[in-house]
């Protein structure tokens, strides 16, 4: 634990009494402690943090709640204790982020600006999925590769300028390594793209080269899509769905909630499974009987990459109409319940006639599950569990700190549990009536 004598001053949002003196700072990966010479300790999870700002022999550490603590005098000791308090920040914030698991590939120091206003000094973490931004001076947020649709390099600039649908980062002062970023973003890009077109080829091998090209074009990894733009591709992919992408025991879920969905309206995604993934994964395939034949020559193709599919049931009205009501549901082996949001505010049900507002409230909440990395809990636990508990709490923090995370949690309206197909309807049966469809 890192452990370093100084003095400090406490700001408290609200005004009043500043605090201030001489103090003892101690921390680690998780946690921070001030403990002044005479007084009470602060104590925090880095988590809280806003950013961690070093300059003129002072770090300035703005909290979320407003307060802001100032380390001062540290003598000879600054520069490391801003270098390590740094390091355990963007730590910390990677863990909140939920990118912890992932396999990282490459790190930049730069700066980074937003098209919707943010900007300033940052790190730059490349992973085999996703990028994310540790900025010195501003709350840090990622970006899932299978997002991005264009990257490019601005001449003019020297930047390298990363689009996704409206939102647009660009990338600079990365000095010599600017064509190196470039270069590696690109290609796990294309490592990400050419993976999930071989999870595609192997769950769908009836389609030819260019319908393969077209399915890929609209069901990206990560990210739904209406079946239907599936099914004008080829008119077996509903079925081929069905027979590859649900697992069997998970059948008569789907076609429950099958027989609820908005005509036209069922959405399917998926999600390609890594080594790095959070827990052990269970296996999709058949388990081999004892009397199976086990000589060398294989009875069957090779299944392709692992992939977790999933499907949003966007809930029919009695009269057809679509009603404010979406389900969530992993087809695959490791699905244990069916998962139901609004998908607009309650006051706001009668937009939902506006196609393009179903469009984005469902590509909105897909966005915070692929954001998630598909967790469950960071969605369906209460508030109270969530911040009570401590092995949530980068869960309370990433609902803290992300809007979109707190939209989904306030418009979850329930979960029924896979623990029967009796039991199950008989929470689907509530949780629609609950919904008043």
């Amino acid at each position: 634990m890192a452990d370093y004598n100084g003095k400090f001053q406490y700001v408290p949002s609200a005004g009043g009494a500043t605090q201030e003196g001489a103090c003892r700072v101690q921390f680690d990966e998780q946690n921070f402690t001030l403990t002044p010479a005479a007084g009470v300790p602060i104590a925090f999870d880095l988590g809280d943090l806003d950013a961690v700002v070093a300059a003129d022999y002072e770090v300035r550490l703005p909290l979320y709640t407003g307060s802001t603590i100032l380390l001062r005098q540290f003598g000879k000791a600054y520069e490391n204790l801003a270098r390590e308090l740094l390091d355990a920040y963007r730590k910390r914030a990677v863990q909140c982020l939920l990118l912890e698991d992932l396999q990282e590939l490459e790190r930049f120091a730069g700066n980074f600006s937003l098209n919707r206003g943010s900007s300033g000094a940052a790190e730059f973490r490349l992973y085999k999925s996703n990028l994310a931004v540790l900025p010195t001076n501003s709350q840090s947020f990622q970006w899932r590769l299978a997002d991005v649709d264009s990257i490019r390099f601005d001449e003019n600039s020297y930047e390298v300028v990363l689009y996704s649908g409206p939102d647009q980062l660009s990338i600079s002062k990365l000095a010599k390594r600017t064509e190196e970023f470039r270069a590696k973003v690109q290609a796990a890009i294309s490592a990400l793209a050419r993976q999930s077109a071989q999870a595609l080829h192997s769950k769908f091998p009836f389609l030819n080269p260019e319908q393969l090209q077209a399915t890929a074009g609209v069901l990206r990894e990560g990210r739904a899509t209406v079946v239907a733009k599936l099914d004008a591709i080829h008119p077996k992919f509903s079925a081929a769905l069905k027979f590859n992408a649900v697992d069997a025991n998970l059948n008569p879920y789907f076609e429950e909630l099958l027989k609820h969905t908005t005509a036209g309206q069922l959405y399917a995604g998926f999600k390609l499974i890594r080594a790095e993934a959070e827990g052990p994964q269970e296996s999709e395939g058949d388990v081999a009987e004892p009397d199976q034949d086990t000589s060398d020559a294989p009875d069957a193709d090779n299944s392709g990459p692992d992939t977790l599919y999933w499907f949003f049931f966007p809930i029919a009205q009695k009269d057809g109409n679509l009603a404010n009501l979406v389900a969530w549901e992993a087809s695959s082996a490791s699905g244990r319940a069916t998962y139901f949001f609004r998908l607009v505010d309650a006051a706001k049900s009668s937009e939902l006639r506006d196609a393009s507002v179903r469009e984005a409230a469902l590509s909105r909440l897909n966005r915070v599950l692929a954001m998630l990395n598909f967790r469950r809990r960071p969605i369906y636990l209460a508030d109270d569990e969530l911040q009570m508990d401590p092995r949530f709490h980068r869960y309370a923090i990433a609902a803290r700190r992300i809007p979109e995370v707190r939209e989904v949690r306030s418009n979850f309206v329930g979960r029924a549990i896979h623990s029967s197909v009796e039991a199950w309807q008989s929470q689907l049966a509530a949780i629609l009536a609950k919904a008043g469809v």
